[in-house]
C-alpha cells in the first residue's frame, strides 16, 4: 500500500513494473514542498486541474473544503482504504503574496507518472522575438515506452523550425534514453534539433534528467541556466529562484529567453 506523499506515488510508478504498485490516485497535478507545517506549490503540471485553475509555483495551499490541506489525503481516503475516482468539485484556499484566494477544481484519477508523461506535449510553446521564434518544451516525464518517444518526436517536429529552443528539465521524471537524446544532437543520419539550446535545471533535476542535461551541455550551442543539481551539475548561468520568493514570474525561464534573444 502506497501512502504518505505524492513523491511516494511517483517513485512507486517509476521503480515498479507491477501495476498494483503503480497505484492510481486522485490528484490535481502539482508538486509540493512542506514548509512550516503547510505545503507550498513547487511546480504545476501543464494541462492539469491545478494549471487550469491558475495555481502558481509559490502558492501556499491552506485548506481544501474547509479542512487543512494534505497533498494526498485531501482527495483520497487514508490507508488501508484504496483510492477510487472522485470527480467532485473541491474548494481550495491558497495564499499568494500575502493574500488569500479561493479556487475550485476537480482532481484527475491517474497513475501520477502518467500525468507527468501527459504534460510534455501541452507544454510545447513558441514565442515570437522580432522576426525570430523561440521554442519551449518541458520534459516533465518520458519513459522507454515507444509511445513516449513518438510523442516527443512529434513535439520536436513542431519545434524544428524555431530559431532556438528552451529545454526545461526541472521536476523531470522518467528514463531519458539515447533515443530521446538523438532528437537534440547528431546521431548518424537522423534529423535532430541543430539550433541554439538553453537548458533549465535546478535542485529538482535528478537521475536521468541530470545525465541528459550533462550530455546536452557538451554541445557548443547549448547553455545551461538555473541552479546546481543534486549530482553536482552547475549551469553556466546561475539564476536562483527560491521557492519563498513567491513570484508569479519565472526568472530562470526569462533568463533563458533573454539569452537566446541575444544569440539569434
Amino acid at each position: 500500500m502506497i501512502h504518505g506523499t505524492l513523491d511516494a506515488y511517483l517513485e512507486a510508478a517509476l521503480t515498479s513494473r507491477r501495476s498494483d504498485r503503480q497505484q492510481r490516485l486522485n490528484h490535481i497535478g502539482v508538486a509540493v514542498a512542506a514548509d512550516s507545517g503547510s505545503h507550498v506549490v513547487a511546480a504545476v503540471l501543464h494541462a492539469s486541474p491545478a494549471f487550469a485553475a491558475g495555481l502558481l509555483r509559490g502558492d501556499r495551499v491552506i485548506s481544501v473544503n474547509g479542512a487543512p490541506y494534505h497533498p494526498v489525503y485531501s482527495f483520497n481516503p487514508e490507508p488501508p482504504a484504496v483510492p477510487e475516482p472522485d470527480q467532485r468539485s473541491f474548494r481550495l484556499f491558497v495564499e499568494r503574496s500575502g493574500e488569500q484566494r479561493e479556487v475550485e477544481l476537480s482532481p484527475v484519477f491517474n497513475n501520477l507518472f502518467d500525468s507527468y508523461r501527459s504534460a510534455v506535449e501541452p507544454s510545447a510553446r513558441q514565442f515570437n522575438m522580432g522576426n525570430k521564434v523561440v521554442g519551449y518544451v518541458r520534459l516533465w516525464g518520458v519513459s522507454r515506452n515507444a509511445n513516449d518517444l513518438i510523442v516527443l518526436q512529434a513535439v520536436m517536429a513542431g519545434l524544428r523550425n524555431t530559431s532556438s529552443l528552451i529545454v526545461d528539465l526541472r521536476n523531470a521524471a522518467g528514463y531519458l534514453s539515447p533515443e530521446h537524446l538523438a532528437l537534440f544532437q547528431p546521431a548518424g543520419q537522423r534529423d535532430y534539433y541543430s539550433s541554439p539550446i538553453a537548458l533549465i535545471v535546478d535542485e529538482t533535476t535528478t537521475g536521468h534528467a541530470e545525465s541528459f542535461a550533462r550530455q546536452l551541455a557538451i554541445l557548443d550551442r547549448a547553455t545551461a541556466i538555473g541552479t546546481a543539481t543534486p549530482g553536482g551539475f552547475h549551469p553556466e548561468l546561475s539564476v536562483p529562484w527560491p521557492l519563498e520568493a513567491n513570484t508569479p514570474s519565472d526568472p530562470q525561464f526569462e533568463a533563458a529567453l533573454a539569452l537566446l534573444g541575444g544569440l539569434i
